[in-house]
């Protein structure tokens, strides 16, 4: 579940114009989170300009589960990218998770002019890695193919760094569909599935489908992720102007 939310692309193209001022203005996603169709904790994804920094964008995702929920499954996630406004290139990269209880840091800072990343942890050697330019992080993923054309029959492939590796990845553009949301309603989507060429970043999970927007704003409105415990979906539930605060409200 730590990086399931994932993402996809490799050609460095700038966001759309109407995007990128979406972006700029701030937005809030938030969703349910649902496990074998019960639904016990809530997702929020926002993005904005970085703090005192407008040349960046901050994006955000913070996952947990209900109490009485984390009983059958545990989740209290929260993920961080601070990305190159122009093409979405990681900078900087944190992951502050809790696994069985424990606490779990991670944080990748991008030096772009010697093209190395350096993850750090508590009690680890840190740990420098090549990376190219453009490089991106799961998260930033999901933002930067956005702003492309998602043309069903069409692969992209793209770079992503994870947990001190690079990886190869492809987004197989696969259908259009019309879904539902409790909350948010229906929805023209064109469906995404991103795919390893080789190697593994999910080592506790399979298969990973995205539902966008079928329009110029490729709003994910569903996230599938499958896991030894059974498939966990976000849905969305409301969409907010502003990147406000990135905790989620409780799930229902």
């Amino acid at each position: 579940m730590r990086k399931w939310i994932v993402a996809l692309l490799f050609v460095a193209v700038p966001a759309a114009g109407q995007l990128n001022n979406i972006f700029a203005a701030g937005e809030t996603l938030d969703f349910d989170l649902t496990w074998l169709a019960i639904t016990g904790g809530a997702m929020r994804m926002t993005i904005g300009p970085a703090p005192n920094d407008p040349s960046h964008f901050r994006i955000t995702s913070v996952a947990k589960t209900n109490p009485s929920f984390a009983m059958i499954l545990k989740v209290d996630d929260e993920v961080m990218s601070i990305v190159n406004r122009s093409d979405f290139s990681t900078v900087r990269y944190e992951k502050h998770l809790v696994e069985h209880n424990k606490p779990k840091d991670d944080v990748t800072t991008i030096n772009e002019a010697a093209k190395t990343a350096t993850r750090e942890r508590p009690s680890h050697t840190p740990q420098v890695v090549a990376v190219p330019k453009p490089v991106f992080d799961p998260l930033s993923l999901v933002y930067h193919l956005r702003s492309l054309p998602l043309k069903p029959g069409t692969v992209q492939r793209f770079t992503v760094y994870a947990d001190a590796k690079v990886y190869t990845l492809e987004a197989n553009v696969l259908r259009t569909e019309t879904i539902g949301t409790d909350g948010a309603g229906t929805f023209q989507t064109v469906v995404v599935e991103p795919k390893m060429l080789a190697g593994s970043i999910f080592k506790d999970e399979g298969a990973m489908t995205i539902w966008f927007t079928d329009d110029e704003r490729h709003i994910p409105v569903r996230i599938r992720s499958e896991l030894k415990v059974g498939s966990i979906t976000a849905n969305l539930r409301t969409i907010h102007s502003g990147a406000g605060d990135p905790q989620p409200v409780t799930g229902r």
